[in-house]
């Protein structure tokens, strides 16, 4: 049985497989407007400008950039300024995950996943910090992020939130 079992198994992952569909390429939005660049780097030539709405399809990655297809032109920008779309599947059973097939249920990604998307300094390498550099327009471009304290309470406020005080506790001797 155990042979058998072993002959056959090579068989139905080939016809698994061949089964399954091409993977689609992932598609995104811009959600902010973004220059594309030639190569993943900052200092690389901007080749276009990525319009805030625009979509985009992913045809490569590097670390935390994306090398992204737009209408305009194919070019480098980070994740964080892309919103990666999702479809289902118009053979996609509601609450299935895939197609209406088994195999679609079963290798089919998940629809129902929410997305947290976070970046830092995780991944960088010690030649990425020996080759960084100042870059006054980056500088110019966070200031034009920041708000004044009263600004951000006004908008606090707004959105319904509300100042609590939280005492500092007392660090226990290890």
């Amino acid at each position: 049985m155990k042979r058998l079992l072993t002959a056959l198994l090579p068989a139905l992952t080939a016809v698994t497989l061949a089964a399954m569909p091409a993977a689609a390429a992932e598609q995104v939005t811009v959600e902010r407007e973004s220059k594309l660049h030639a190569e993943p780097r900052l200092d690389a030539p901007q080749v276009a400008l990525a319009k805030q709405g625009t979509l985009g399809e992913v045809v490569g990655k590097s670390g935390a950039w994306l090398n992204v297809k737009i209408p305009e032109a194919t070019g480098w920008l980070f994740s964080f300024n892309v919103r990666f779309n999702v479809k289902p599947s118009p053979t996609a059973e509601p609450g299935s995950g895939g197609g209406a097939s088994a195999l679609g249920r079963l290798f089919g990604p998940r629809r129902s996943v929410a997305v947290t998307s976070t970046i830092g300094v995780r991944g960088l390498e010690e030649e990425d910090l020996k080759q960084a550099r100042f870059d006054a327009e980056q500088m110019r471009q966070l200031d034009e992020y920041a708000a004044s304290k009263e600004t951000a309470e006004q908008r606090a406020r707004a959105s319904g939130l509300a100042p609590v005080r939280v005492d500092y506790l007392e660090a226990k001797p290890q």
